[in-house]
């Protein structure tokens, strides 16, 4: 055993070394994340070039850093107050990743401008004059980008870090700053999965301890003798607040807010402590000193909070586990004696300490790679944990004061035994009644659940069915605010194809069988533009129209756009070769600015309109079939990734002479 603890320790002081020797990122030596990497989250936490100082220049490519220290970004070091620092970071992706939404994953306690390849992509808090500054702790939703190529990249990081002023309370960040760089769709996904299971079951446990402690303590109101229900209330709301706060410090941005939030927190723990020892106390303590020593210390804590919170907090520690202790000792003392009530409240805290005991042993297994079953390492098992712990003392409490309040109805049965055999029957038929009562209730609940069952199916058909009309932002805008406003984008490519002769050819192949053509042409373009990135707008008889750019922002908008002509192009190629009946096609395509929104309020459609959109109809119509008709302001923007063949200036009907060309390929050396 000590051979094997030996090695290991061997391995990773190996390791260690190699990382402290070889670990230094350059221009030269850039990190090459893979695409498991990168879909998994990969945290940048290598040896970075850094300098403290302020300079536009540093975020430049070309910028000559290699002259600047190298630490960790994570690294958490003596930073100057009012001093902004620069860190730049080389990385390389791989070539599976090209083209796919990324992200940059923030914490940070300070404010931070991102900068990649020269060109700042996100800003976090603001970075000033100490009166217009602005800190964050992280960005709520980072900002999605792309890289199209496996060159070397540059991060470029200005960072502010929060140095002096008021002391902050609890250390809410281990490390200055963390990035991490992740893919948009895995992360997005994970996160608003992990926000939604977070977010229920904090508000379950809130829920669930605010509602048994407003309950206690109406059974306090109206009983003042049963002191031991004013505690358990306590008890119970200070989980509920500590549970909200718990949610309020995941969700928190601003660092400001951290002062507030420990205060509450350090309450909640602080009332919990009183409220255990004084149920405890009072239910099987014998010396009432000793529970108002407990009490007159919780309020010196809240009063050392003013002065030193941060003595407070390590003073709460040992003052909670004080108290758990001499709970645990006053129970197992009433267990040796006897008390029934003990052997009730008991289970919960001897469950408590065995589940702590438990968890303890499996961490230490772990740490020392002694294989333990899968399912006591899940994340579900650990959550299964936390929730029993929290459960097991206030359930145990709750059966003790079941117990009590049946002990005593059992009493006052006895005493009304006599007034209890003379109504036996009354009470027969009024339990009859209750059964058929209970019977109805439940009837009319299956049917109320069945009936909720398929308005909820029915609402994710009508849901379904939105977003297939609409673009997800647009359906999700027009279902929380009941309308959506037309937007205006001023870097759009819009794409019109055509088929030639569709009259003529109709009139020879039949409605039936031209309908059921338009069909499967009209599917495989549907697939094209889901490949590529464009959003289908409508089609118009056997015209079909699409975007790309919008809604969300596409910097290769053109390039996109051409691709999905091409691929359209090729289908009806290979199409002809298996069916005589194909329709040639021609294709247009214009690139500026539009509006997209929605139109009417019935049976509405989302549409675009603008001299863009008719320009692209008219290149559609300048066309020639098996051909791709762009405009110059598309020429300028793929002509250095697409093969193009200038038309000269061609009459184009209420826009007089125009310069045209047809894509031909894309280029080879791509």
């Amino acid at each position: 055993m000590k051979k094997n603890i030996l090695f290991t320790f061997l391995i990773f002081a190996f390791i260690a070394l190699q990382n402290f020797c070889f670990a230094q990122n350059s221009r030269e030596k850039p990190t090459v994340f893979t695409e498991k990497e990168i879909k998994n989250g990969v945290e940048i936490d290598e040896q970075s070039k850094f300098f403290a100082g302020d300079n536009p220049a540093f975020s430049s490519v070309e910028f000559d850093d290699s002259s600047w220290k190298n630490i960790k970004i994570s690294s958490k070091k003596n930073y100057t107050k009012d001093q902004p620092y620069w860190i730049r970071y080389y990385f390389k992706i791989d070539s599976t990743m090209i083209n796919e939404s990324l992200c940059f994953d923030v914490k940070q306690v300070g404010a931070s401008e991102i900068y990649l390849n020269g060109k700042k992509i996100e800003t976090i808090g603001k970075i000033g004059d100490p009166k217009t500054r602005v800190f964050k702790i992280k960005n709520e939703v980072p900002q999605l980008f792309s890289l199209n190529n496996t060159d070397v990249n540059v991060l470029a990081i200005r960072f502010l870090p929060i140095v002096g002023g008021k002391k902050i309370s609890i250390n809410y960040s281990p490390v200055a700053l963390d990035v991490e760089l992740a893919s948009a769709n895995e992360f997005l996904g994970e996160n608003v999965k992990m926000m939604r299971g977070f977010n229920f079951v904090t508000m379950l446990i809130c829920g669930v301890f605010s509602a048994l402690g407003f309950i206690h303590l109406l059974l306090f109101l109206f009983y003042r003798k049963a002191i031991y229900n004013l505690y358990f209330s306590t008890y119970n709301l200070s989980i509920g607040l500590l549970s909200y706060m718990v949610l309020l410090f995941y969700q928190m941005t601003d660092p400001k807010s951290i002062e507030i939030y420990g205060f509450f927190s350090f309450l909640a723990i602080l009332v919990f402590g009183a409220s255990l020892t004084g149920f405890v106390n009072t239910l099987f303590g014998r010396s009432k000193i000793r529970l108002k020593i407990m009490l007159i210390l919780a309020a010196l804590l809240l009063i050392l909070y003013y002065f030193s919170v941060k003595t407070a907090f390590g003073l709460l520690i040992f003052y909670i586990f004080f108290v758990w202790f001499e709970s645990l000792y006053l129970i197992i003392r009433a267990m040796i004696r006897r008390e029934k009530s003990a052997f009730i409240v008991g289970g919960g805290i001897l469950t408590f300490f065995l589940i702590i005991i438990l968890t303890i042993i499996a961490n230490i297994l772990d740490s020392l790679n002694i294989a333990i079953p899968t399912m006591f390492s899940g994340d579900e098992f650990g959550i299964f944990v936390l929730v029993l712990i929290l459960v097991s003392f206030p359930i145990s409490i709750s059966a003790y004061l079941g117990w009590q309040f049946a002990s005593t109805n059992l009493s006052l049965i006895k005493q009304l035994d006599e007034v209890n055999r003379l109504s036996d029957i009354n009470l027969k038929q009024e339990q009859e009644k209750q059964q058929i009562l209970q019977d109805q209730n439940d009837l009319l609940e299956k049917q109320v659940d069945e009936r909720t069952f398929e308005l909820q199916k029915e609402k994710q058909k009508t849901e379904n069915l939105l977003l297939n009309i609409l673009p997800h932002e647009v359906a999700e805008e027009l279902k929380e605010n009941g309308s959506s406003e037309a937007k205006y984008y001023d870097e759009v490519s819009v794409l019109f194809t055509d088929f030639v002769n569709f009259t003529q050819s109709s009139e020879k192949m039949g409605a039936e069988k031209m309908l059921v053509e338009l069909n499967e042409c009209f599917t495989a373009f549907d697939m094209i533009m889901e490949k590529h990135g464009l959003e289908k707008i409508k089609t118009i008889g056997d015209a079909y129209l699409a975007v790309c750019g919008l809604p969300m922002k596409n910097e290769c908008h053109a390039y996109k756009t051409v691709l999905v002509a091409l691929d359209i192009i090729h289908f009806i190629e290979e199409r002809k070769k298996t069916n005589p009946d194909v329709l040639d096609i021609r294709i247009g395509i214009n690139s500026g600015s539009l509006i997209a929104g929605i139109v009417g309020v019935k049976k509405f459609a989302y549409d675009i309109w603008g001299d863009t959109v008719n320009t692209a109809a008219r290149m559609e119509q300048n066309s020639e079939k098996g051909k791709i008709n762009i405009s110059e302001s598309t020429y300028q923007l793929v002509k250095e990734k697409i093969i193009c063949e200038y038309r000269g200036k061609i009459h184009t009907k209420g826009k007089g002479e125009m310069d045209m060309y047809f894509a031909i390929e894309t280029k080879k050396d791509l």
